[in-house]
């Protein structure tokens, strides 16, 4: 295995840990405590036996809960938007920095070449490293603990 090989993943997998680590000690107390205020009004709400007075309650209740929910919507907004943003800049320091050569007993069209030595040299092939590592260790990143019913 070539060592570029090993930093590009590397690479992805600390960048997907640390976009874990930021949602777990920043984003992830904040949405379940959004998330356990959404549940506690929804529980005043079916302990409502009228549905008179149940929408009359909700009416009353219906800004904050619209706006507990979008904040959670807003921090799983942020939390794409790191991930999207780390994605980019892990990116262009692979694509600038690291050529790697990978070499294939197979020509597939526009994305080999023949080399000298008679295989088939893969285009960008730090790319499509670049691809299988964040496909290998983006679940990571996504993982999530949040208790849902």
């Amino acid at each position: 295995m070539e060592l570029g090989t090993i930093y590009i993943f590397l690479i992805s997998f600390l960048s997907n840990f640390i976009v874990y680590l930021i949602y777990k000690y920043y984003f992830y107390g904040k949405i379940s405590n959004k998330i356990s205020l959404v549940e506690k009004y929804e529980e005043r709400l079916k302990s409502i036996a009228s549905s008179k007075r149940r929408e009359k309650t909700y009416k009353k209740i219906s800004k904050e809960l619209e706006s507990y929910i979008l904040s959670i919507r807003y921090y799983m907004f942020l939390r794409s938007m790191i991930l999207v943003g780390v994605y980019i800049l892990d990116l262009v320091i692979i694509l600038n920095y690291l050529n790697i050569n990978i070499y294939l007993p197979f020509y597939i069209p526009y994305l080999t070449v023949k080399s000298n030595n008679g295989e088939y040299l893969m285009l960008n092939g730090s790319l499509f490293e670049f691809i299988a590592s964040y496909i290998l260790f983006t679940p990571l990143s996504l993982r999530s603990n949040l208790k849902t019913r």
